[in-house]
């Protein structure tokens, strides 16, 4: 079984991450723009049905009404240290994992995106070894 994740605010640095580490388990849709209120009507009627992860990057605004729209959401990974732009509150009531990344002094964009997805398998191992808000 694939968890189907939307990579967001994907930039071209990011690129060798995905080019050198096969996900097997997840079935991975990478889009340069942000998730936010405009962009959101932009994704397909089946992606938002079957999503359940969500990686974002500071740009993207999750508000409740984005992630109302996603009804099989259980997890939120920012690759950023700050997750301000993630309405925690509507994450906590549909139980929805928030995991986010701390980022080192000259850390490679592929070593951040590593570190995202080792949150997230984290959760779904139920590992205790990760951030959850």
């Amino acid at each position: 079984m694939t968890c189907k994740m939307l990579f967001f605010d994907y930039r071209k640095s990011e690129k060798p991450f995905f080019d050198k580490n096969p996900l097997h388990n997840f079935e991975i849709k990478l889009i340069s723009n942000s998730l936010n209120r405009k962009t959101v009507r932009n994704i397909d009627k089946d992606d938002l049905k079957h999503t359940a992860i969500l990686n974002i990057y500071t740009p993207s605004i999750i508000s409740a009404d984005i992630i109302n729209m996603f009804p099989n959401l259980r997890v939120i990974a920012s690759r950023s240290d700050n997750i301000k732009n993630i309405d925690l509150p509507t994450c906590l009531e549909r139980n929805i994992a928030v995991v986010n990344v701390e980022i080192l002094p000259n850390e490679s964009d592929c070593k951040i995106v590593q570190k995202s997805i080792n949150a997230i398998t984290s959760v779904f191992c139920g590992c205790k070894d990760y951030r959850i808000v």
